[in-house]
């Protein structure tokens, strides 16, 4: 109150003393607060606790900003792939509002982590687990990385469920939420003309082996049939200029025989530059069952000079392309039969269908290296493909 006196103005000061906060009960709301970055988020408190206007110093208001502190920081440590997980989780809250009312909210993303991480601290002084971040990659035996899909499940009360699952390759999985503490995991892996060996039984995880799990290795299947494929036409090139036999067009009668005769019928490589040919090839005769790999084959062998001359190489045509074998060294002027196989057709990276396998033209390219003593060049007297071909699944 302000009263007068003698001339002056005096401001009479009360004290009010709050005896008793009235009691009410333990529902929630939800409160604005501001974040140092300046963003503007909804905390979740019980109706009828200390706000931090009233009581800034209070217990229950240190209490509260130390677990939104907590809860904040939480947030801050997920990744950026399960930031944008949970951007997609909603969950309806039921709150009190108005005049005591019970009012049903709708929670999303980053809001409802912190809201639920808050409630975890108030209620168990724990907060919420963080989902796993595992990634996985599909690779054969050897550890070689192959196109497929892998799943991951994991079990809970008796009952298996799938985990969220993104491609970052064609090899290469990662599953960013993956719940902790649970009984078992099991990844399963598929690809085409492959199977998995782990598959049931084997890849039943704990939580920390899922953690050291990175390769997934799956088995090719086991070979049904085979058949060779021999020359029966001229292909694209017929550049070699010295042989023992049929002269071009016709080369490839001089390399189409089942078993090779020598020096009989051959191909010879007498220029310093690489001199290809190319022949067609019979169509495969198995027709019901998947193309396992394609191996292209060439007797061949050095005449004279040194035996590290590189003067043979195994060629075959797919597509818009010929394929040239690796530099090579020959070991001996004996006729050896070498060897170049594909599991997939370079042109696709895929597996050979039985189209392309009817297209392609397989063939040798020779030449000569050297002069005088030191003078070698490459003979080539049989070439061919073996088809080999998965068992029926």
């Amino acid at each position: 109150s302000i009263t007068q006196a003698y001339g002056l103005l005096v401001l009479n000061m009360a004290r009010v003393e709050i005896g008793e906060y009235r009691a009410q009960d333990a529902h929630y709301g939800f409160y604005r607060d501001n974040l140092p970055s300046g963003d503007v988020i909804i905390v979740r408190r019980k109706v009828g606790e200390p706000t931090d206007y009233l009581h800034p110093n209070s217990r229950k208001v240190r209490l509260q900003r130390l677990n939104f502190g907590l809860a904040s920081t939480h947030y801050s440590h997920l990744t950026p792939i399960q930031k944008k997980e949970l951007k997609y989780q909603v969950r309806e809250v039921s709150t009190i509002g108005g005049r005591s009312k019970s009012v049903t909210k709708v929670l999303q993303g980053r809001t409802l982590f912190i809201s639920e991480d808050i409630h975890a601290l108030n209620e168990t002084q724990k907060q919420t687990p963080t989902p796993l971040q595992i990634c996985i990659m599909l690779t054969d035996k050897d550890h070689n990385p192959i196109e497929g899909d892998i799943w991951l499940y994991y079990k809970e009360n008796g009952e298996w469920k799938e985990t969220p699952r993104r491609l970052l390759s064609p090899s290469y999985w990662l599953f960013p939420t993956v719940p902790r503490n649970k009984e078992l995991y099991h990844p399963i892996g598929a690809a085409l003309n492959f199977q998995d060996p782990q598959d049931p039984e084997t890849t039943y995880l704990t939580q920390k082996e899922l953690m050291l799990y990175h390769y997934h290795p799956l088995m090719r299947m086991p070979t049904a049939a085979a058949e060779i494929l021999r020359p029966n036409g001229a292909g694209m090139f017929c550049m070699i200029g010295w042989q023992v036999g049929e002269p071009c067009p016709n080369h490839w009668m001089n390399v189409d025989e089942a078993v090779h005769d020598g020096e009989e019928t051959m191909l010879i490589g007498h220029t310093p530059t690489w001199a290809h040919d190319l022949f067609t090839i019979q169509a495969p005769t198995i027709t019901d069952l998947p193309p396992k790999k394609v191996t292209f084959y060439a007797v061949v062998r050095r005449q004279g000079g040194a035996p590290d001359a590189d003067v043979r190489q195994i060629l075959f045509h797919t597509y818009p392309y010929t394929y040239k074998e690796n530099f090579l060294y020959f070991s001996s002027e004996e006729w050896e039969l070498h060897g170049w196989e594909w599991y997939t057709n370079p042109y696709t990276n895929k597996p050979w269908t039985l189209e392309e396998i009817t297209n392609l033209q397989i063939g040798i390219t020779l030449r000569e290296v050297g002069s005088g003593d030191t003078l070698s060049y490459g003979c080539c007297t049989q070439v061919y493909a073996e088809v080999e071909y998965y068992a029926p699944q």
